[in-house]
Formats: C-alpha cells, structure tokens, sequence
C-alpha cells in the first residue's frame, strides 16, 4: 500500500482549531499533527476526532497532561456523556520542544505514534464514520495538520506527489518560528515530476522549505534541490523513480 494525498492541509492553523475533515474518516486514514508544545499556555492540550463542531460526540479524546509526572488520558464521549478513561502513564512530549504526532484510523482502533515511535493504541467505541471534524486545543502552537489516506498506485501510472512549499523565518534566540511569508499551498493535490517553482522571497538564513510528498514502492532514489535563476532562485522536486542510472 502506498498513501495518496485526500485533502490539502492545514498550515499554522490558530488555537483552538476546528477543522473538517472531508469524506469523514475511513479506515486507512493517516492524519499528522506538527507542533509545539508552549510552556505559558497551561499543562494540557487535547486532540479530538468528533461529529460537527458540537463537543457533545467524540469518539477519540487524545489529552496529553503535563501533571503528576505527566501521561495521557484517552476517551469517548458520547450524547455528553465521558465513558471511563484510559491513561498511558508516560509523557513522549516535551515542553518547548517540536513533535509528530499521527494518527493512522484502522477498522478495529486508533494508531498513535509520537515522533515516529509508536505510542498506544485506542480501540473503537463507536463507529469511526461518522466522525468528520478534528480539533485541537490547549498549550500548543501548530505548524501542519495533514491528511494521507491508503491507495494503490494504478500499473504505468506517473509518479505524482503534493507539493507544498512553506516557508518560515526564525529569529535567532527565539523558542518558535513566526511566519514573515505566508505559506504557498498549490492550487491542485498532485503534482508531476520532475516539479519546478518559484520560491517566494528567495533563499536567506533561517528560511526552511517543507515538501509533502509520497515515495513510490518501485523507488530507489528521489531528491530536490534549488538553484539560482538570473532572476530568482528555483526550486526542483525531482522524480522518485526505479532506476538503475548511476
């Protein structure tokens, strides 16, 4: 299985977040939350996957709490109603500090990993479908929500990827990046490569360029580089392709 693009993502979303997820979750569904977590905002922050925008539904509360040595309380509410809580005693985040946490929705549960690492697991309690809003709240500032759902890549097809350019401008002595261009999301999901644009601004100190994309099963290499342009510096996303070329 190879994961495909189902929805742009969300880039430096505010806190709190709410957002849809379109098509609902379906099994197979990888969402991915980038962040950071904030020492002023408080001890907690909360994940959770609900039905609409109203909190009285929601199938997966994911709440990490920064107290008692720290853990991570998970549960379901349903018609208003808590049901009995599942805690993880251990903290994988770390105040200050950046993190990935994803989500994979499978038939019979949640797959949480933090970091890369996996995490925990948290079964069903009601039906996954009809779960369609994510939203995020607490002692968090966020940089990327994105949405990659399982797919099988048609026989001779092109390799495809979704490119997002996003820069970011760090001052030196400062915890967390503050935007000074506004985050390029091409207009369509899929992309042909090799892929070339423009980058907004140029290449100076501290700008960083994230690529969302997805490596094909048959490659064995891909890659991407800038070069300056008599006008402009150019960005290149070049194929990732089964190739035996030296």
């Amino acid at each position: 299985m190879a994961f495909c693009s189902s929805q742009s993502p969300y880039l430096n979303p505010g806190i709190p977040f709410s957002g849809k997820i379109q098509g609902g979750l379906q099994d197979g569904l990888k969402i991915t939350i980038n962040g950071t977590v904030l020492y002023c905002n408080g001890t907690r922050f909360a994940v959770n996957f609900h039905s609409g925008y109203s909190d009285k539904d929601i199938a997966f509360h994911f709440n990490p709490r920064f107290e008692e040595g720290g853990y991570v309380v998970c549960n379901t509410k349903q018609n208003g109603t808590w049901g009995p809580e599942e805690r993880k005693m251990h903290m994988p985040f770390q105040m200050g500090h950046p993190f990935e946490l994803c989500f994979l929705v499978d038939s019979g549960d949640f797959k949480v990993t933090v970091n890369g690492s996996h995490f925990l697991q948290y079964s069903h309690r009601v039906p996954f479908h009809r779960v369609d809003t994510l939203s995020v709240t607490g002692a968090v500032q966020l940089s990327f929500i994105g949405f990659q759902s399982t797919g099988i890549w048609p026989v001779n097809s092109a390799p495809i990827t979704q490119t997002v350019i996003h820069t970011v401008h760090s001052t030196p002595g400062q915890p967390f990046p503050n935007p000074v261009i506004p985050p390029v999301v091409y207009p369509t999901l899929t992309y042909p490569v090799p892929f070339f644009t423009s980058i907004p601004g140029g290449l100076y100190p501290s700008k960083s360029i994230f690529v969302s994309g997805t490596v094909l099963p048959t490659a064995q290499r891909c890659g991407s580089h800038a070069k300056a342009t008599a006008s402009r510096w150019l960005w290149t996303v070049s194929t990732c392709w089964n190739t035996a070329t030296a």
